[in-house]
């Protein structure tokens, strides 16, 4: 059976305590936070909830004994009471993990936190580690996989600490009660899938997810490498798995999200080969066959769009990969960079095999390169080249919410943003400026709600030296209390 508990729908930090514990199932389970299965939290529907529609905001569910999936709006964390204490996966944010450290406290009441855990370093996942430990009185480690270290020093963010200690290509915790695997890039090059075996349960956040289509156009899904990833993840014999976003699945629903995505590839590539253009692919490539999943009225278009870009760059992976890719990879993957699809399809036919012949040589010489700055560097990261998210992709907030009536001003990347909420009507409004002396390209705007909803993105425009934009964002009356907003800024093309 399942345990959960969950509270009413507040803002802010004061959390009312009456709830009450329910006993379901796991379908039950699934239809009833089915909702969350939406991208950085936002609301499943085109029109907001009405109040008393809406989800709670915080949700403690019993996956497995002693093993509780934490929910935070659209985010899941996970934690694990083991014979050495809780281990704890992703805080989500400063004022999740606050909840969250009392959810622990309340099913494990006496236990130490015995460690954190980062899935990956996107900050909508892994901010808040400090209000964990600080709640525990004690200094936690915190384990990620080593490729998340080097953007996590670089931002300096003191809610998003770095790993006291990473691993390669697998760790073991709690004397092997839990098990931490990375299996190649997919929606980043640093993805720490965490399995128990007692429980046959894993958790696996943001590249898989039950029955829902790919984050927007799939700026930083790492593409073929994602077949290979989810491929990997199906070796490991997990029975159930808790995904980043939505409710749990089965290996059922991970052979589901493989299928999509080959049938995706399958489809755009179809189109680019009788010379359809990117507009015409959105127009045609429908994915009938996946209508009835999440997030398909918002995200078909946009994640045939993004296939569409990735198969006709001109290289195996997404615009930002290009040379390194060739530089840095194993064994004949050197000729994607030079050959375009054909390299795609020489790295689709070895892939799966190459894990077992020369894939961990080449995830090693990877995680060096990254390490070393690689394709973090100083330009906001991997997700540069399409998004620019120095934080993430999904729901990639800085981390830092402020209240409704204050005014964010931020520089990321040489793109300074200001912007405030007009309550009257029912918008935020103010600029982005480039403040760098070259042109920043396809500049656009997010504001993520404390509610959990997404505003934007703004259209992409191309920014000359000293020039600025106006934004505009509409809420739709949304309810909210604070926000956190991001310029998102892309490589230029050439």
């Amino acid at each position: 059976m399942i345990r959960k508990r969950s509270s009413s729908p507040v803002s802010g930090p004061s959390i009312p305590r009456n709830s009450r514990t329910l006993r379901v199932s796991l379908v039950a389970l699934g239809a009833s936070v089915a909702w969350a299965g939406c991208g950085g939290g936002e609301a499943p529907s085109d029109e907001p909830a009405g109040a008393a529609d809406a989800p709670p905001q915080f949700e403690t569910t019993e996956v497995a004994e002693g093993v509780y999936q934490f929910r935070w709006v659209g985010h899941n964390a996970l934690f694990a009471v083991t014979s050495e204490g809780v281990f704890a996966f992703d805080p989500i944010s400063v004022e999740a993990a606050a909840t969250y450290a009392e959810e622990i406290r309340r099913v494990a009441p006496g236990a130490e936190l015995a460690a954190i855990v980062y899935s990956h370093n996107h900050a909508d996942h892994a901010t808040g580690a400090e209000v964990l430990r600080e709640a525990f009185g004690a200094d936690v480690p915190i384990y990620a996989h080593r490729n998340a270290d080097a953007p996590l020093r670089e931002s300096a963010n003191p809610d998003l600490p770095p790993p006291t200690a990473t691993f390669d290509e697998t760790m073991t915790l709690a004397g092997g009660e839990i098990e931490l695997h990375y299996l190649g890039r997919s929606h980043s090059d640093d993805i720490a899938v965490g399995f128990l075996p007692a429980h046959d349960l894993a958790f696996a956040v943001d590249f898989v997810s039950r029955d829902r289509f790919g984050y927007q156009d799939l700026a930083s899904f790492h593409f073929p490498d994602m077949f290979d990833a989810i491929e990997g993840l199906l070796e490991i014999p997990f029975e159930t798995i808790v995904f980043g976003h939505g409710p749990p699945g089965d290996r059922a629903a991970v052979e589901r999200q493989l299928t999509y995505y080959r049938d995706l590839d399958a489809a755009v590539r179809a189109a680019v080969e009788v010379g359809l253009s990117e507009d015409e692919t959105a127009e045609t490539v429908l994915m009938e066959d996946y209508s009835h999943w999440d997030r398909y009225d918002d995200w078909r278009e946009l994640n045939v769009r993004g296939m569409h870009r990735k198969l006709t760059a001109g290289v195996g992976e997404s615009e930002e990969e290009g040379e390194e890719e060739g530089e840095h990879d194993e064994g004949g993957e050197e000729g994607e960079g030079e050959h375009g699809g054909e390299g795609r399809e020489g790295r689709g036919e070895h892939g799966r095999e190459g894990r077992g012949e020369h894939g961990r040589e080449g995830r090693e010489g990877r995680g060096e390169h990254d390490g070393n700055g690689g394709e973090h560097g100083g330009e906001g990261g991997e997700h540069g080249g399409e998004g620019g998210h120095a934080e993430g992709d999904e729901g990639e907030e800085s981390g830092v919410y402020i209240g409704r009536a204050e005014t964010w001003d931020e520089t990321r990347r040489g793109a300074r943003l200001i912007l405030a909420f007009d309550p009257g009507g029912n918008l935020f409004a103010g600029t982005v400026e480039n403040t760098t002396n070259e042109t920043l390209c396809a500049v656009r705007v997010e504001v993520h709600l404390s509610s959990g909803t997404e505003l934007g993105p703004t259209q992409r425009t191309d920014l000359a030296p000293g020039t600025s934009t106006t934004v505009e964002l509409e809420t739709a009356g949304e309810a909210f209390e604070r926000w956190t907003a991001h310029p998102e800024v892309s490589r230029c093309a050439g």
